[in-house]
C-alpha cells in the first residue's frame, strides 16, 4: 500500500513524498528508520490517485503550547532523555501544527543545537520568557522546573485573558438582546399603528408620533442600518486587529474610573508574577525586568517600568526604582523592599502578584455588579418608553372628534 507523507529531517528541513508499506504503522516506523520525523501520513487511493484521508494540522493555541511545555517538563522530570522526550511528543502531536515544530526541534537537537536555540528555530510561538527560562534551566541543571514555571506562567496569562472574556459575555448578551428586542418592536409592532399618523382627527401625543416615525424610518431604511452595523463591526475588528489602535484603546480605557483600575491591577499582577518566576529560575534581574516588561500591554505602565529598569541598571535597588516612578502601590513597594533585604525577592513578587490578582477580581466583580443592572435598566427604559408611546397612541383613538 502506498502512503503519502510529510516529514522533517534531522536538519529541520521539511520533506514530502510517497512510500510503500503494509500498514500505516509500518510506514511510520520505516520513515523513522530513515531518520525522518513524520508529521503527516495518509494512504493514496489506487483508483483516484488522491488521498483517502488527510491529516489536517490543527492550529495550536496558547493553551496547547502550554500543555506541550508541561508535557516536556514531565517527561524530563521522569528521567527521559531530552531528544527522546521531544521525539515522543512530536509523535503524540502529529495531528496538529505543534507536531511539525517539535519535529524541527528534534532534528536540531540531533545536530547538537541547544534547546533554546532549537525552540527559536522551530518557531513554536511560545513567549520570549520561555526561551529565557529554558536557557537558565540548562545553565543551572534545572530544566524540568524551568519548563514547569514557563507552562505555569503561560497558563496564568491565558486564564487572565479567558476570565476577562467570560466576564463580558453576559453583559454583551444583554445588550444585543435589548437591541434585537427594540428592532423587533420597530419592525413588527410599530408599523401596525402607523396609520394613526394619517388620521387627522386623532390627537396622537408627540412622543407617540416620534416613536411611530422612528419605527417607520427604521423599517424603510433597514438595509442601510444593516450595512451601517456591518461597517461598525468591521471598523471595530480593524481597530482590535491593529496593535497601535488597540493599545490606544486600552490607554483610553485605563483612564476610566472603574475599568482603569481593573486593567492596571491586572497588568501589574501579570508583570509581578512573571518577574518572580524569572528570578526564581535564576534569570539575571536586569534581563528579567526586560522580559517581564514585554508582557505589559499598557504603554504608560510599560514606559514607567522601562525607566525603572534603567535606574536598576544604574545601580538603584528595585524597590527604590519602582517607588520613584510609582509603578506599584506603597504596599507592593514594601513587599519588594522586604524581599530584597531577606533574599526572598521572587517569593515577595509572587505574593505581590496574588495581591494584585485579588484586587483585579474584586474590581471586576464590582464592575459587573454595576454593569448588569445598568444594562437591564437601560433596556427596560427604552422598551418601556416605546410601549408607553404605543399605548398613548392607541388611547388617543378615544379622543377622536366626529
Amino acid at each position: 500500500m502506498r502512503f503519502r507523507y510529510e516529514a522533517v529531517k534531522q536538519s529541520g528541513e521539511s520533506l514530502k513524498g510517497e512510500i510503500d508499506a503494509a500498514t500505516e504503522a509500518d510506514a511510520y516506523r520505516l520513515l523513522q528508520s530513515q531518520d525522518l520525523m513524520p508529521v503527516a501520513l495518509a494512504p493514496v487511493s489506487d483508483k483516484r490517485g488522491a488521498l483517502d484521508r488527510v491529516i489536517v494540522a490543527r492550529r495550536a493555541n496558547t493553551r496547547d503550547r502550554a500543555i506541550v511545555i508541561r508535557e516536556l517538563a514531565t517527561l524530563l522530570g521522569a528521567g527521559v532523555p531530552l531528544a527522546e522526550a521531544v521525539a515522543s511528543l512530536a509523535e503524540a502531536h502529529a495531528g496538529d501544527s505543534l507536531g511539525a515544530a517539535l519535529g524541527v526541534v528534534h532534528g536540531q537537537l540531533r545536530n547538537g543545537v541547544s534547546l533554546p536555540a532549537a525552540l527559536r528555530e522551530a518557531n513554536m510561538g511560545v513567549p520570549d520568557y520561555v526561551h529565557q527560562l529554558v536557557a537558565a534551566g540548562e545553565l543551572t541543571g534545572k530544566l524540568a522546573p524551568s519548563l514547569f514555571a514557563g507552562a505555569d506562567q503561560m497558563e496564568y496569562e491565558e486564564s487572565l485573558r479567558q476570565e476577562m472574556r467570560n466576564a463580558l459575555i453576559y453583559p454583551s448578551v444583554l445588550v444585543f438582546s435589548g437591541i434585537a428586542a427594540v428592532l423587533l418592536i420597530f419592525l413588527v409592532v410599530v408599523p401596525k399603528f402607523a396609520g394613526l399618523l394619517n388620521n387627522r382627527r386623532a390627537h396622537v401625543p408627540a412622543i407617540s408620533v416620534w416613536v411611530l416615525k422612528t419605527g417607520l424610518f427604521v423599517k424603510t431604511h433597514l438595509m442601510w442600518f444593516g450595512l451601517g452595523g456591518a461597517g461598525l463591526a468591521f471598523f471595530a475588528f480593524t481597530v482590535l486587529s491593529n496593535p497601535r489602535m488597540r493599545a490606544s484603546l486600552l490607554e483610553a480605557i485605563a483612564r476610566l474610573p472603574l475599568l482603569g483600575g481593573w486593567l492596571l491591577d491586572t497588568e501589574v499582577g501579570r508583570w509581578s508574577a512573571m518577574l518572580g518566576t524569572l528570578l526564581e529560575n535564576r534569570v539575571p534581574i536586569v534581563r528579567a525586568m526586560e522580559l517581564a516588561q514585554g508582557s505589559v500591554v499598557l504603554q504608560s505602565l510599560r514606559l514607567r517600568l522601562d525607566v525603572a529598569g534603567k535606574d536598576l541598571r544604574s545601580g538603584k535597588k528595585l524597590a527604590d526604582a519602582l517607588a520613584l516612578h510609582r509603578t506599584v502601590s506603597p504596599m507592593g513597594i514594601n513587599l519588594v523592599r522586604v524581599g530584597e533585604r531577606t533574599g526572598e525577592l521572587p517569593t515577595m513578587l509572587k505574593t505581590l502578584a496574588r495581591m494584585y490578582e485579588t484586587a483585579s477580581r474584586t474590581r471586576m466583580k464590582r464592575f459587573l455588579l454595576l454593569l448588569e443592572p445598568i444594562a437591564i435598566l437601560t433596556i427596560g427604559v427604552v422598551i418601556g418608553f416605546i410601549m408607553v408611546a404605543i399605548m398613548l397612541a392607541i388611547t388617543s383613538l378615544s379622543n377622536i372628534t366626529f
